[in-house]
């Protein structure tokens, strides 16, 4: 009789996460991520 063993490996990617990077808009002082070009609150533009 033979058995076949299946090993399966789960990576855990919100462990060593760095938080991202954020940005304060000038008109409204929210917080916004890096990502965004306007801010999510009054839609100021970040340039």
């Amino acid at each position: 009789m033979s058995t076949t063993t299946l090993e399966t490996t789960t990576l855990d990617t919100t462990a060593d996460r760095p938080a991202r990077a954020t940005w304060t808009c000038p008109n409204c002082r929210c917080e916004t991520t890096t990502a965004k070009k306007r801010c999510t609150d009054c839609g100021t533009s970040r340039w």
